[in-house]
């Protein structure tokens, strides 16, 4: 009886944290993807002054033609679309 209870918790659980990802995925921009790559450049690599032009930058271009945004392997690759392409 724990075990199903335990089960269900888990099960609800995730499915409550999908449908929060997915919420807020909606209504998303490019833009605030790419202010959140440039905050991961500044606390990830302070030394390299070219991160967000190197990493970032391409990557808000490819998305305002796209609508979607790819995350590098180092943050797991997700690739997030139907952004809004401000």
């Amino acid at each position: 009886m724990i075990r199903r209870i335990a089960l269900a918790v888990v099960v609800v659980t995730a499915g409550l944290a999908a449908g929060i990802s997915a919420a807020s995925a909606q209504g998303a921009s490019c833009s605030a993807f790419q202010s959140t790559c440039a905050e991961r450049c500044r606390v990830r690599a302070p030394q390299d002054v070219n991160c967000v032009s190197d990493h970032c930058t391409p990557k808000l271009a490819a998305c305002r033609r796209s609508g979607c945004w790819q995350e590098g392997r180092m943050y797991g690759g997700k690739k997030t679309c139907n952004l809004t392409k401000s």
